[in-house]
């Protein structure tokens, strides 16, 4: 006896695969998948994952995945996996510098050289361990944004943007094609910083006011190149005319410098206790706005995934129901296919369904 749908693209594999080798019956609920599946798409029953049904066809759809959130999370893990790092170095050198104090007499001082070098190392290792997510100030990156070396501009201060007189100053930045040009009008600090922004909006440059001195700041990546590399040039007024002449940058202070930590004596040792003391305040501050980050991130992950799991949920319960509502899969048609499927073989319908010349 023909099978009416041998024929048609059926997925025979699921339809069998709850009765086993010898099937009795027919999944019902993968029936709206018979009419579709090209005979390429089968696939034994063994193939299907663990605790799934092969029946759901199509509409099985591949967990919750957002790479960019992902990638988060992992920066942040690995941030706070640096932080842990150092603060150990940091706890660890604290620990023998007290002990050292307390009893000058003992030998444990000789050990504290190797504890310092292990917080020097640890904070050299900072750009490339923290995941982007510590700066040089011991403060966590905004999402997005790379960790970046604070430094002003010698001659270009709050001072040169007040001063009166109009002149144009001109930036050559490395791996610029041409300078970048400031018009200052001389009507004051405002407009004068408002036109250095407006020209460096299309570099990595950026410049700010703050407590009355004006800082610049570079991606760190660049910062040794702009470092080396950065020329200006003015009409004359405010700054030198003629060739363009290489600028004098003063970056800011670390937040901590522990090659500079001294241990010669008991004196040197408090100091550099204090020193180690305030390194711990900023980087316990700095792990629980890290941890606070990783929390909201890791939440809305999790809320992603249920709210995708829940229309997942909602685009295979409507696709069956339209499946189930074709005229295809009409009783008179279910009455006719259900008992020629009985005690039929898997195989056999694999079989059936193979291109003319493989079967």
């Amino acid at each position: 006896m023909q099978i009416p749908v041998v024929h048609s693209p059926p997925r025979a594999s699921e339809v069998l695969q709850r009765s086993g080798a010898s099937s009795t019956g027919i999944a019902l609920d993968a029936l709206p998948a018979l009419r579709r599946v090209a005979p390429q798409d089968l696939a034994p029953a063994s193939a299907a994952a663990p605790g799934t049904s092969s029946s759901a066809g199509k509409y099985r759809t591949s967990p919750f995945r957002e790479p960019g959130q992902q990638q988060r999370l992992g920066e942040l893990q690995q941030g706070l996996a640096y932080a842990e790092r150092l603060g150990q170095a940091l706890q660890e050198l604290k620990s023998g510098l007290s002990r050292a104090l307390a009893q000058p007499q003992l030998a444990s001082r000789q050990a504290l050289p190797a504890k310092l070098e292990a917080v020097q190392q640890a904070w050299q290792a900072r750009a490339g361990e923290s995941g982007g997510q510590l700066d040089a100030r011991l403060q966590p990156v905004a999402e997005g944004e790379q960790p970046r070396q604070l430094f002003r501009v010698r001659g270009l201060d709050v001072q040169a943007l007040s001063s009166a007189g109009a002149e144009t100053l001109r930036l050559a930045m490395p791996g610029q094609p041409r300078a970048t040009l400031v018009p200052l009008d001389g009507q004051g600090l405002q407009r004068g910083l408002q036109s250095l922004q407006r020209a460096l909006a299309a570099t990595d440059m950026r410049a700010h006011s703050q407590g009355g001195e004006l800082l610049f700041s570079a991606p760190e990546s660049q910062w040794p190149a702009l470092r080396d590399g950065l020329s200006l040039r003015g009409d004359g007024k405010r700054f030198p005319s003629g060739q363009m002449v290489r600028a004098l940058l003063d970056p800011q202070p670390d937040a901590i410098s522990p090659s500079a930590w001294q241990l010669d004596d008991s004196q040197a040792q408090r100091h550099s206790l204090v020193q180690v003391l305030d390194a711990q305040a900023k980087l316990d501050r700095a792990q629980q706005q890290l941890r606070q980050r990783l929390d909201s991130a890791a939440a809305l992950t999790a809320q992603a995934a249920t709210e995708t799991s829940a229309a997942q949920q909602a685009r295979f319960a409507a696709g069956f129901r339209a499946e189930a509502s074709e005229q295809v899969l009409d009783f008179e048609r279910l009455s006719a296919l259900a008992p020629a499927l009985l005690g039929l073989h898997r195989n056999q319908v694999q079989q059936l369904l193979l291109p003319p010349g493989q079967a």
